[in-house]
């Protein structure tokens, strides 16, 4: 079923014109771009282990088994991230800081977004940033999961600015978040993160985009929000292939978490999302 811009629902282009939606990224708009998905990444790391740590090398066909289940990604990244030590850094900061990299054409749409309040990313790259230079030839403010206190002053003051909830390939020194145990203690022992999350998906509208459902990492935000904090507050979007989502799952998500598909098709390279984000942007200010 090919997308049509009266697939955007009211609710949604009203919060758009009067700027109360924000834009939450994930890997599967840097994909176009070469870079891995969440399952992708980790079939990396273990291609790196197999290939450069031989000590290690006899544990790899479990690895792949264990990549194959996306309930078992976060254990399979603490595991590889405690093997590699030093060069898992090393390896974020080649694969995600290479600035050969070049942002797609939907990184460029997400400049012409002008209703929105922020975007936030879990992204490690910097295509958004890049998108953004080439576009207006000024750096958008942004900051990773250590600026909370910045990054709640902008919230406040209603300006616009790029959150890397998971770190930044370009200081990949201040930490990567990609664990289990980096999840759980960012999101259920920093306070003041939970105040963040807080103010962003109860103020604001989320359209998740590039985001898979089965990221086990987006499952434990959402369970968080929607168990320390209870609200009214207002329906999510989240776009996503038809092909990969059901009935009843869509109505689990809906009522559990509160968050509505937009379906769209994944044929033509995801032209869909193409469309659907030049829809929005083409959304006059109320």
């Amino acid at each position: 079923m090919a997308f049509k811009p009266d697939d955007i629902p009211g609710s949604l282009r009203e919060a758009y014109a009067h700027r109360r939606c924000s834009l939450y990224v994930g890997a599967g708009l840097s994909q176009g771009a070469g870079l891995p998905s969440w399952a992708g990444l980790l079939h990396e790391l273990i291609d790196y282990t197999d290939s450069n740590l031989p000590a290690f090398r006899d544990r790899v066909p479990e690895y792949r088994k264990l990549v194959d289940d996306p309930s078992k990604f976060l254990m399979l990244a603490t595991e590889l991230k405690e093997v590699l030590l030093g060069s898992f850094n090393d390896y974020i900061d080649k694969r995600f800081g290479d600035r050969s990299l070049k942002y797609t054409a939907n990184h460029e749409l997400l400049v012409r977004l002008a209703g929105l309040r922020f975007m936030i990313t879990t992204n490690y790259d910097s295509l958004i940033e890049d998108a953004f230079i080439a576009a207006t030839s000024k750096r958008v403010p942004t900051y990773n999961y250590r600026q909370v206190g910045t990054v709640q002053r902008h919230l406040v003051k209603q300006e616009f600015f790029i959150f890397k909830a998971h770190g930044d390939a370009e200081t990949v020194g201040e930490g990567i978040i990609l664990t289990e145990q980096d999840y759980r203690k960012l999101m259920f022992e920093q306070r003041a993160y939970q105040s963040l999350l807080a103010s962003m998906f109860t103020m604001t509208t989320m359209i998740f985009v590039g985001a898979s459902m089965a990221d086990p990492e987006l499952r434990l935000l959402l369970q968080f929000i929607s168990s320390a904090f209870e609200t009214d507050g207002p329906q999510h979007f989240a776009v996503m292939a038809e092909e990969d989502m059901g009935m009843v799952e869509m109505e689990r998500w809906r009522k559990d978490f509160n968050v509505q598909f937009i379906p769209i098709s994944k044929a033509n390279n995801y032209e869909d999302l193409t469309l659907l984000l030049n829809e929005l942007a083409s959304i006059p200010a109320a």
